[in-house]
């Protein structure tokens, strides 16, 4: 048996109609249909659209009809086309024409822009004609500048434990929340802990080895709980294993990206104490050694070309068509020429020279990109233009950050107004993994977003912590982190969310007892 409202869902994926008459009264009265031949477009779609939705929304009780089957006029504004996100056809996609010319030429002029932006200087306030002298090799022959005492950025402390503790709640039964986008979750979770941290990447002294030691005794900690936690409720964990390592697949990104970002780092506080100074072969190289990486996907996405035939899958290629690795595979060469490409503009920055619209110049650029050139990103979105971002944005301060600053904390409730205006709350399903079918709709999703990163990377967020909270709770935020899947898992719901949360009083009085002895 399958239901009127799933048949929709399937038939409006595999061949792109848009059912105009979403509430029309028979619709309602019709309470299920038995189908004794289905195409294998409409099945394979009927179980995308099933698999995208939280249990609760596969079978919707009757009087939860009408938020499936509503009214049939759409405007501008305030009802969109979109339904469901996973669910319908994408007025553009990766395969256009218009989307293979527009990407490289979105990338291009950005490499123009920032070659042609105005360059920052040393803080005396001394033209560019002083620039620091070199020797044949490259490298600097004066000492370098001292860098300037920043105030502490409490902000980001408060963001990284508020989108754990959604975390929690996403994987514990919550998904509601996110799949409703309660207080636009998917617009500042997920892209907040990747800015945030590239961020803390930045603000690391310790060596990579020691940084990736590290990252790898969170990852196996929380693994190992998974596991433990599999072993106990009998879940097949041998032939899942992506199931078990779970959201500690995040650590494994942060892992790659700071292997890969390493000399990136190194290159921006360079260049942050050095704005103009002539780019030293190491960063020259480099610069063009991203170029070439870069360039190579592009082609590829350029010629409309495939790395796999997505109808004939198996294999761990099978398995990875609604885990993260999806855009990986299935989308590889625009997922690499965008993330290449991404990388190759941070390092197209740094040989050029600092400049304070360096950051603004990468945000257009990957927002954009979410707009005109949609896809889907399976279970999780590698957000690696967010964590680039978070690394350039705080080594180079975005162009009137103070002024930003000072005006979102003025007008904050007028901010809040425009959010609300720019919302869908029609739309369900994940938006942030599986774009909505328009561009107008699109645009207003990833303002919200870029508007809410705004306010991160520009401090107007930032705060202060008179009681020490988050001394602790940033202990309380990575053991959460790393136990909360394995709590739900043992326990039934809601209870795994309840232990990880009751244990935030341990964690205030291990504190408090710390500080007494």
């Amino acid at each position: 048996m399958v239901k009127i409202g799933d048949l929709k869902c399937a038939i409006s994926t595999a061949f792109g109609i848009e059912w105009a008459a979403r509430g029309a009264p028979e619709a309602n009265s019709m309470n299920s249909l038995q189908l004794t031949h289905v195409t294998a477009g409409v099945c394979e779609a009927l179980s995308a659209c099933r698999a995208a939705a939280p249990m609760d929304y596969r079978s919707p009780a009757p009087c939860e009809a009408w938020e499936n089957v509503t009214s049939t006029v759409h405007n501008w504004l305030y009802r969109t086309s979109t339904v469901r996100c996973g669910c319908g056809t994408w007025d553009n996609d990766p395969r256009t024409c218009f989307s293979r010319a527009f990407l490289p030429l979105l990338f291009a002029s950005a490499g123009v822009t920032l070659l042609a932006a105005p360059k920052d200087f040393e803080d005396t306030g001394e033209s560019s004609d002083d620039e620091s002298e070199v020797d044949e090799e490259g490298d600097l022959l004066e000492p370098p500048k001292e860098t300037p005492v920043r105030e502490r950025l409490w902000h980001l402390d408060y963001a990284r434990i508020i989108c754990v503790a959604c975390t929690v709640t996403e994987h514990s039964g919550g998904r509601h929340y996110s799949d409703r986008n309660l207080v636009w979750v998917q617009q500042w979770v997920l892209p907040y802990l990747y800015t945030i941290s590239g961020t803390a990447f930045m603000l690391s002294r310790s060596g990579l080895c020691l940084y990736e030691f590290r990252l790898l005794l969170v990852f196996l900690a929380g693994t190992m709980a998974n596991l433990v936690a599999d072993i106990v409720s009998g879940r097949d964990w041998r032939n899942n294993v992506g199931n078990t390592v779970f959201q500690m697949a995040y650590i494994l990104v942060l892992m790659v990206l700071s292997f890969l970002l390493a000399p990136l780092k190194k290159a921006l506080q360079w260049r942050a104490e050095y704005p103009t100074a002539p780019a030293t072969h190491h960063i020259r190289l480099l610069t063009a050694l991203w170029a070439v990486l870069a360039a190579a996907p592009f082609v590829y996405f350029v010629g409309g070309w495939s790395l796999i035939d997505p109808y004939h899958v198996q294999g761990m290629l099978k398995n990875a068509k609604h885990s993260g690795l999806e855009s990986i595979f299935y989308q590889a060469p625009l997922f690499f020429a965008r993330s290449f490409g991404f990388i190759f503009l941070a390092w197209l920055a740094a040989f050029s020279g600092k400049t304070a619209w360096a950051g603004w110049i990468l945000m257009v650029v990957s927002y954009a990109a979410h707009i005109f050139v949609p896809f889907s990103k399976g279970g999780h979105p590698l957000n690696l233009d967010l964590f680039v971002l978070g690394m350039l944005t705080y080594q180079w301060p975005v162009k009137f950050k103070t002024e930003l600053a000072w005006l979102m904390r003025q007008y904050w409730p007028l901010i809040f107004g425009v959010l609300l205006i720019l919302s869908t709350p029609e739309v369900t399903g994940r938006c942030d993994l599986h774009p909505l079918n328009t561009c107008w709709e699109r645009f207003r999703f990833r303002a919200i977003e870029f508007v809410l990163i705004s306010a991160l990377i520009t401090d107007a967020l930032n705060t202060s912590d008179t009681f020490g909270l988050t001394r602790w709770l940033n202990v309380w935020a990575l053991y959460a982190y790393c136990f909360h899947v394995a709590w739900a898992r043992m326990l039934p719901l809601p209870y795994g969310a309840v232990v990880t949360y009751a244990s935030i009083p341990f964690f205030y009085l291990l504190n408090r007892y710390a500080n007494q002895t």
